[in-house]
Parts: structure tokens; C-alpha cells; sequence
């Protein structure tokens, strides 16, 4: 699962602390954040982190404007 969500980027859903609800392509996610501030509905983007084996997620980069 891991693999298949690096690079992913999906919407926050929720976020019970210190874990992060993040739903991808119709698979709720459960990973942990990098940075505080990740709101409900926010665009964010999984990666796995090969050393802890978690999912790690991220604001979303955002496009050109």
C-alpha cells in the first residue's frame, strides 16, 4: 500500500491527533503529518517513508497559477 500511495495526492478528512485521515482515489489513508496546520478538505500529498514503514503527508504542492 505503501508504494502504490507515494506521490499520491488526496483531500484530508480528518485528523485525531497525532494521526491524519487522508482520502486517495477512494482508499482512506492513515498517516502521519509533517507539519501542523492540515485542515479538513485540504489537498495533500502521501509519501512513504522507508525508514519507520508509515505514511507521511504533506500540503499539496500547489500548480502554476
Amino acid at each position: 500500500m505503501a508504494r502504490w500511495a507515494h506521490g499520491a495526492v488526496g483531500r484530508v478528512t480528518t485528523w485525531p491527533d497525532p494521526d491524519v485521515y487522508v482520502l486517495v482515489e477512494g482508499v482512506l489513508l492513515r498517516a502521519l503529518p509533517e507539519a501542523p496546520g492540515l485542515l479538513p478538505g485540504a489537498a495533500a500529498e502521501v509519501r512513504a517513508d522507508p525508514s519507520t514503514g508509515r505514511l507521511l503527508v504533506r500540503p499539496a504542492p500547489q500548480g502554476p497559477a
